[in-house]
């Protein structure tokens, strides 16, 4: 049975929505359908709201995101990388609860594990065995939950310090298209990175508190010189979205990326020559009832550390 740990998911879950953006509407006539085509028309801002914002229909579905990583230059990172992330979320009494499960191909191994979101608690899942977070550690990390009340899918990116909508620099309706039998609109966006990697720098201090800075080789924090230097090293930075024609829930999130430092900026950012990064989400099973079920037998948070640990060791 393999090792498992929740900490391979956010590098998914923020990559994998890199590219919020916004669309438009299959009723339009040919002049509304080309001025909501341009870079930030009313329409793509609108839908931007629409999908992220306030929405009573994004109460419960079902995710499943990869992200593949290249890495030059570093021997440490010399094999490709995949992370992966499936599982439901569902909204019942104002507060989503979710169950992730989450992989990380690295260096020819995998971990993974789950991470469980229930009530005011967060829990971590390894084989039948649940790990209670800390209340303190719980507390900072579901905290921004309760920035999105009326949003459970936006409820649970928070989590991860994702907001697509901070990030879209001039998004523009694509068109429309069907995504796995539902009307969508598409939009496409480049990303305001200061944005983003404000977002990361927040999302690395919740990383470092739950180690999985120690077991990947992420960075501990993200200060403002490599937020600077990760900044001038974005070469291209795309996304497309799909949102639901009818009820405005994300269906759909796709990605590229590509990080070449120069040479005075590698030494900031730890040596590599580029990154690229390709992902994808799909969002499934919008307003179906959800199982959550959090596993009965539950270990010590002083358990969970010596696994930890170990983990750590295997990985270097």
């Amino acid at each position: 049975m393999r090792i498992k740990t929740v900490f391979s998911v956010v590098p998914v879950i923020l990559v994998v929505l890199l590219a919020g953006c916004g669309g438009g509407s299959s009723s339009q006539d040919k002049a509304t359908k080309d001025a909501a085509g341009k870079p930030n028309s009313p329409e793509v801002k609108k839908l931007i709201q629409d999908t992220f914002g306030p929405n009573a229909h994004a109460t419960s579905g079902n995710m499943a995101g990869t992200i593949d990583i290249s890495v030059k230059g570093l021997e440490r990172y010399k094999e490709p990388i995949q992370v992966s992330v499936t599982g439901p979320w569902q909204d019942t009494s104002g507060t989503p609860d979710a169950k992730f499960d989450l992989s990380l191909g690295l260096r020819g191994g995998i971990l993974g594990g789950d991470l469980y979101l229930t009530g005011d608690q967060a829990l971590i899942g390894l084989g039948s065995t649940a790990y209670k977070i800390p209340d303190p550690i719980a507390g900072a990390l579901r905290a921004p939950m309760d920035k999105h009340p009326d949003n459970a899918l936006s409820a649970i990116l928070a989590v991860f310090h994702i907001a697509p909508q901070r990030w879209a620099k001039d998004p523009r309706i694509v068109g429309n298209e069907r995504v796995a039998g539902v009307d969508t609109i598409h939009a496409t966006a480049d990303l305001d990175t200061k944005a983003m990697w404000l977002d990361l720098a927040a999302l690395a201090k919740r990383l470092t508190a739950l180690r999985i800075t120690d077991i990947t080789g992420l960075p501990r924090s993200v200060d403002r010189e490599a937020r600077a230097a990760l900044q001038r090293s974005v070469k291209s930075a795309s996304g497309d979205i799909y949102s639901g024609a009818d009820d405005k829930v994300l269906r759909k999130a796709k990605f590229n990326l590509l990080i070449k430092p120069s040479r005075k900026d590698r030494e900031i950012l730890g040596g590599f020559d580029s990154i690229k990064v390709a992902g994808n989400l799909d969002v499934t099973d919008v307003g179906d009832p959800q199982n959550i079920d959090v596993p009965s037998a539950r270990g010590s948070y002083d358990a969970l550390q010596t696994t930890l640990d170990a983990l750590a060791e295997a990985v270097k």
